[in-house]
């Protein structure tokens, strides 16, 4: 399926604007790899990135950061507040082509191909797995869980069951397809990596309906 084109209407709608660094993400980055460790020619890449609120935190570390996303309108924006690397800010579908001719020391992905199909989330782990370095790390947030008190409000693909559409309420409404996880699909899904940590979180907010669950992982090449 591809980028979604409703993100795009999302954020010329002023929605999805965040602009501080997520810390579960810092957090996976300090901890698992060596980012803060490394000369500043440390490569990152941020597929999904939306309005680069992580950005600044790979610059603290490295002068080598590149990010894409799917809306010209976001990465518009993002080449005017980060012209010192505005060229290594591109449009592209993650789920067919990383445009970049280097390897990477570390992908990020924050709650960006969890709004794809099976099949599309798995063509992209394949062109992550060969854009990394050996021994380079993928790290993935916000992969909702199949416990998610969403997972069975939406309406699923016919031939696809994990992802979902057609909410018009809530966190998902307005988003397109968003794909759900159990640990065996995870497991499924990233054999080819080495699976260096796997988190499962649920949060309860005024009752089941509104629980959320999720899975972050960190994967090494």
């Amino acid at each position: 399926m591809g980028f979604s084109k409703e993100w795009d209407e999302l954020y010329r709608n002023n929605r999805h604007m965040s602009i501080w660094p997520w810390s579960q993400l810092v957090s996976l980055c300090l901890r698992h790899t060596p980012l803060a460790s490394c000369d500043r020619e440390f490569r990152v890449l941020e597929v999904g990135c939306g309005a680069g609120a992580n950005l600044p935190f790979f610059q603290t570390y490295t002068d080598k950061v590149s990010a894409l996303d799917g809306s010209e309108h976001i990465v518009s924006l993002l080449k005017n507040r980060f012209s010192e690397f505005a060229d290594n800010i591109k449009v592209a579908d993650f789920t067919k082509l990383l445009p970049f001719e280097s390897k990477f020391n570390l992908i990020v992905d924050r709650g960006a191909s969890v709004h794809n199909d099976t099949a599309s989330i798995e063509a992209y782990l394949d062109l992550a797995y060969k854009q990394l370095e050996e021994g380079g790390h993928l790290i993935i947030t916000d992969w909702f869980s199949t416990e998610h008190g969403y997972f069975e409000l939406g309406i699923p693909q016919e031939k696809d069951s994990y992802t979902r559409s057609g909410y018009d309420s809530g966190p998902f409404s307005g988003v397109g397809n968003v794909h759900f996880f159990d640990r065996e699909l995870i497991v499924k899904l990233t054999q080819k990596f080495g699976l260096v940590h796997l988190e499962h979180s649920i949060t309860h907010v005024d009752g089941i309906e509104q629980q959320g669950a999720a899975w972050s992982l960190v994967l090494q090449k």
